[in-house]
This record gives C-alpha cells, sequence and structure tokens, in this order.
C-alpha cells in the first residue's frame, strides 16, 4: 500500500495524465530500477542499494515550482528537500521501499536508509532517487541463497529491470557468488482489462485483484556457495 503522503502526490499526476488522455488507471508511475548488494571483507552482505529512474510525467510533476538556476538546473536544495520527503514516506511500514529481503526463507531486519539522494537529468526530463538500506545485522549468504523482493503490492508504482539478471550488482561479493533475476509473470488479458478500469482515486485495490498483482513481484537472488 502506498503511504497517504506519496499518494497525494500521485493523484495530481494521475489528474494531469487524465487530462492528457495518456492512461486511465493503475499503474500510474512507472520507475527503472538498479539493485546493488554491498558486501563486507567477511563475505557479509551489509546493505542493499538501489536506483530509482522515474518516468518523464512524473519527474516534470515533481519539479513543479522548484527554484533553478540560469542554466535551468535545479537548486540542490530542493532536490534535498525533495530527498527528504520521499524518504520519510516510503519508509513507513505500508511502504516500506516496496522492498522485501529474506535469507533462506526467513525475512531480514532493515535499518535507516543512508546515502539518500536525488538527481535530475536536463536531458531527459528525468528525476533518479538512489538510496542505501542495511542489513541489520549483516548475513552471510550461503547455498540456499538470499532474495530480494521489489513490487507496491497496491500496483499504483510499477517497477521495470530491463537489464534482467544485469540489473543485479554485487559489490565487493565474494568470487563464488552467482547472482539471478526471476521476472514477474505476466498477468492475463482479463486481469489487465480489471486494472485499468479502476478509477484513479480508488487507492484499494479489490481483494481478487490483490492476489493477482501478488506475481509482478521482481526478484532478485545471489547464492555463495
Amino acid at each position: 500500500m502506498m503511504s497517504k503522503k506519496i499518494y497525494a502526490g500521485l493523484l495530481l499526476v494521475v489528474a494531469q495524465w487524465l487530462s492528457l488522455s495518456v492512461a486511465q488507471a493503475h499503474p500510474h508511475i512507472y520507475i527503472e530500477g538498479g539493485v546493488s548488494l554491498v558486501f563486507n571483507s567477511q563475505g557479509q552482505v551489509t546493505s542493499l542499494r538501489q536506483s530509482w529512474l522515474f518516468d518523464e510525467l512524473f519527474s516534470t510533476y515533481a519539479l513543479q515550482g522548484m527554484t533553478r538556476d540560469q542554466s535551468g538546473q535545479v537548486a540542490r536544495a530542493e532536490l534535498e528537500k525533495i530527498t527528504s520527503e520521499w524518504m520519510t514516506s516510503l519508509a513507513e511500514p505500508e511502504s516500506h521501499f516496496f522492498t522485501k529481503i529474506t535469507l533462506a526463507g526467513k525475512p531480514l531486519t532493515l535499518g535507516a536508509p543512508n546515502h539518500a539522494q536525488t538527481t535530475w537529468d536536463p536531458k531527459t526530463s528525468q528525476l533518479v532517487l538512489s538510496f542505501e538500506v542495511p542489513i541489520d545485522p549483516p548475513v552471510k549468504v550461503d547455498a540456499k541463497g538470499l532474495e530480494v523482493d521489489i513490487q507496491d503490492p497496491s500496483y499504483f508504482v510499477a517497477f521495470d529491470y530491463k537489464g534482467g539478471a544485469r540489473a543485479i550488482k554485487g559489490i565487493d561479493a565474494p568470487a563464488q557468488c552467482k547472482f539471478g533475476y526471476m521476472p514477474p509473470r505476466p498477468l492475463d488479458p482479463k486481469t489487465e482489462r480489471l486494472l485499468w478500469s479502476i478509477p484513479p482515486t480508488q487507492k484499494e485495490l479489490p481483494e481478487n485483484l490483490r492476489e493477482a498483482v501478488r506475481q509482478l513481484s521482481h526478484q532478485f537472488t545471489v547464492k555463495c556457495p
């Protein structure tokens, strides 16, 4: 479920989309992502880094009213403000960065995010949010493996990892570690039509659709036998 703060902003984006006849219903925001697992010198995973490239329409909305310099670049203070707001909202239990990490099937405890920043590329008019979430305590990965699942259960946000298995990287990972990626299973045409028929003001998905979109999780794995 998206947090109330994020929803307030997203609904305005939806209104803009509808006025442009670009989209009708779920999803409303598109993110191209990248993930990195950070290892320490003992071969333990210490944190997860993520990079989210927002679609142009949402980026344009998010930058409305922000101060820019003579070259058109967004002021650093403005980007720091939006970063702080987003990270506060994403840290709430309902969303929690749309991320779940398990080791041998057991959920891991994630610490408070750090190294968060938002950048803007004037050439593409897109925002990029990057951040790091510590794994507390660090964990050793064996043949049973560690899994990272990323998705928005409300399907208000759709993620895409165009690099597939290359979208996940291991920073200082032991040489024997193997990384993998399992993309979401495609929705059937009937479910897609139902999702597209939901009005943008409806925040909650019906139970049958909540069950259907659970298959849209992006699953990244690492095994270090």
